[in-house]
């Protein structure tokens, strides 16, 4: 058996030797300092991996994980005394913060958890079932028959968390004994290891049954991607389920802590850039401008930084809402360690302040979220087209009613009228009226009214 341990070990030196993206110093807390020996394979294949353990108890006062400015004195934090009531000046409230800060948890969880432990489970969404309670299955129980040993394959299909080994067809189990756990909705909480259908949660007596608790292993990756883990067992790390005969819990430890200490599946965004496609950087942008957006991204994974491949990267282009999201393609340009993503973007006819952003978020990877803020301008009164192609038809319009207006002009001013002949002229003019005679001088002035008559003869 200790033969076997020591290969173990060895094959993680040789094949899994990768250090943390983030740091090497872990503390470990365990029940007693004693208590680190039943937890001697995992320890020992973390000190294989290169980082630096520091083990202590949980009623040693001097348990911490900040200094006395503040700063983290510890990169990765493992608690192994899920019972303990305090450890060391530790609570709930002052592992947030280690969180907060860029810390990585790892926390394990047992029938006799207490409030502490249940208190910082529940910030990162998850709920462990009562006090006393544990996870029980009597059809798919162990090898030694033991109720309380549930036997579980039911991984989370998560590549970028659990290793083909486990993600097989023929993975081997993981022998669980501890309280189950309840992982919430969010997108940001993941289950990898979840119980067999025929398991439950019941009291420790086994006189009643409460409802089913399906999660056994949840791990979260806050905003800022700090890992945190929660396991409902404390038995799953130990030397005794990690020699049990046909136990996935030496490769389940193993994944789960190289993903929780940022050993894989790191991502790392740089050198984002964007220019006119003639390679040209204004200080804005026009609408409607032709844009090439790149973007280098990096995967960290056995010991150093690597290409990191994928066709789901897109931009967005965001004002209040997204006016344009392009996916970007990949090439080798950036590099033997680089992977970098090009995309060609026109842009939107609409001028303001608009936000370039990528945000890439999947489960078990780092979220990479990269943003540039720039404005983009109408046209300046040069820039105009002097034609719209769009308002063809109102030119056209407009010159037919210029030259409809001319040619009617020419018409009405250079078209004589027509002369007409001497016959008709004479025909048109009108007859000289004939002299009266004097009978008929006398026969109108009798006709007249007297009183017209009488003026006349007044003004005679």
């Amino acid at each position: 058996m200790r033969l076997t341990r020591w290969i173990w070990i060895g094959l993680c030196v040789a094949g899994a030797s990768a250090r943390s993206a983030t740091g090497r110093r872990v503390l470990v807390v365990v029940p007693t300092p004693g208590a680190a020996s039943d937890y001697s394979d995992f320890l020992d294949s973390l000190k294989a991996r290169g980082f630096e353990l520091a083990v202590r108890g949980a009623a040693n006062a001097s348990v911490a994980l900040h200094g006395g400015d503040g700063a983290r004195m510890y990169d990765h934090a493992v608690l192994l005394a899920p019972a303990a009531k305090r450890l060391g000046s530790l609570n709930a409230q002052s592992l947030v913060r280690f969180v907060d800060d860029g810390g990585n948890l790892l926390v394990t969880a047992s029938s006799d958890a207490s409030p502490m432990v249940r208190t910082l489970a529940t910030q990162f969404g998850v709920t462990v079932e009562k006090r006393g309670s544990r996870m029980v299955d009597h059809v798919g129980a162990s090898a030694s028959g033991d109720a309380g040993t549930v036997v579980s394959a039911r991984y989370a299909h998560v590549p970028a968390i659990l290793s083909q080994k486990l993600l097989a067809s023929d993975a081997p189990p993981v022998h669980f004994e501890g309280v189950g756990l309840r992982a919430a909705d969010i997108p940001l909480l993941v289950p990898v290891l979840s119980a067999p259908r025929t398991a439950y949660s019941a009291p420790a007596d086994d006189n009643a049954v409460s409802e089913a608790a399906l999660d056994l292993v949840s791990v979260f990756q806050t905003r800022n991607n700090a890992r945190v883990a929660v396991s409902g067992s404390t038995a799953l790390f130990s030397d005794r389920l990690m020699r049990a005969d046909g136990a996935g819990n030496r490769q389940f430890a193993a994944d789960i802590s190289q993903w929780v200490l940022q050993e894989k599946s790191v991502l790392r965004a740089s050198s984002l850039r964007h220019s006119l496609a003639t390679g040209e950087r204004p200080d804005h942008y026009r609408v409607g401008s032709d844009v090439v957006f790149e973007l280098d991204l990096a995967e960290f994974s056995n010991n150093g930084w690597h290409t990191y491949t994928a066709d789901d990267v897109q931009l967005e282009l965001i004002m209040l809402d997204p006016y344009v999201r392009v996916t970007l393609n990949h090439t080798q340009a950036g590099g033997a360690d680089l992977t970098t993503y090009r995309g060609d973007v026109r842009l939107p006819d609409r001028y303001g302040t608009f936000t370039f952003r990528i945000n890439y978020k999947r489960p078990g990877l780092s979220n990479i979220d990269v943003r540039d803020v720039v404005g983009i301008r109408p046209p300046r009164h040069d820039e105009y087209p002097r034609f719209l192609s769009a308002a063809y038809p109102y030119y056209t319009s407009a010159l037919a009613l210029a030259v409809g207006f001319l040619a009617l002009s020419a018409v009405w001013l250079w078209s004589a009228e027509p002369k007409q002949s001497s016959k008709a002229a004479s025909d048109a003019k009108p007859a000289t009226k004939a002299k009266s005679t004097p009978e008929e001088k006398s026969a109108e002035t009798k006709s007249e009214p007297k009183s017209k008559r009488k003026s006349k003869q007044k003004s005679s």
